[in-house]
């Protein structure tokens, strides 16, 4: 029997990424065509430089293609492992120092726009430094000095805050 309705995204990506790992070159160009821009555009976030996005963007597929096996397929998020290896050969190219002082990743202050002048200071910085910079929550939280409890509890709240368009009662910025 023929199938014809289509598949998630994300079942999708799973089922090329299983093909991948069987080392299925025609299944690894469709993951590239299909997921490449997004990598491509966090990866020059993230290091601000399209040579150095573009390096560490070959490295990431390179290392899809050697650890593809290695996907979780019972967790079914394909995009955020392709993302986490991207990230990854991107700390590695720019040799980021994983225990940098705080005020070496301060994101600056156009990362957010009057929507998000209703964020506290802790909710932006934390915000800033997880979706602009790409850092981890324990990057976030040895830079911020918040413990990890704190940090998680700042972006939850400003993320909650964005999506909802309500100004709580903050704390002083």
């Amino acid at each position: 029997m023929e199938r014809n309705d289509p598949l998630t995204p994300e079942i999708e990506l799973a089922l090329l990424l299983q093909r991948t790992a069987a080392r299925d070159p025609v299944a690894f160009r469709a993951l590239y065509d299909k997921t490449s821009p997004l990598l491509f555009a966090r990866l020059l976030r993230m290091l601000g430089q399209t040579s150095l996005a573009e390096e560490a963007l070959q490295r990431a597929y390179v290392r899809i293609w050697e650890r593809a096996a290695q996907f979780p397929v019972q967790r079914g998020e394909p995009l955020a492992w392709l993302m986490t290896a991207a990230r990854y050969c991107a700390v590695d190219l720019a040799g980021v120092d994983r225990t940098r002082p705080a005020a070496a990743v301060e994101p600056a202050p156009n990362h957010f726009d009057d929507a998000a002048g209703g964020l506290s200071a802790p909710e932006r910085r934390c915000l800033g430094l997880a979706f602009v910079d790409g850092l981890s929550l324990d990057e976030i939280a040895r830079c911020t000095s918040l413990p990890l409890q704190a940090v998680k509890r700042e972006i939850r709240g400003g993320l909650l805050a964005l999506r909802t368009g309500k100004t709580r009662n903050r704390r002083a910025a």
